[in-house]
């Protein structure tokens, strides 16, 4: 496991340090593992790519 302020560190230094004035976003899941997920969970963390990638193409729902 890594202690959760390592990552929020780490996405302030890339939002810090990049050239752009985009913002650094950070996806959290409490109790990940590993292993095996829930398939609820499985299906948010595709929903959740699918957005941001559609969401920066431009690409808008019909």
């Amino acid at each position: 496991r890594v202690v959760p302020g390592h990552s929020f560190k780490f996405a302030a230094t890339l939002q810090a340090d990049q050239a752009c004035d985009r913002p650094v976003l950070l996806r959290v899941e409490k109790a990940g593992s590993h292993g095996y997920r829930p398939t609820d969970r499985v299906i948010a963390e595709i929903a959740d790519e699918f957005a941001f990638a559609l969401a920066n193409l431009g690409i808008r729902a019909p």
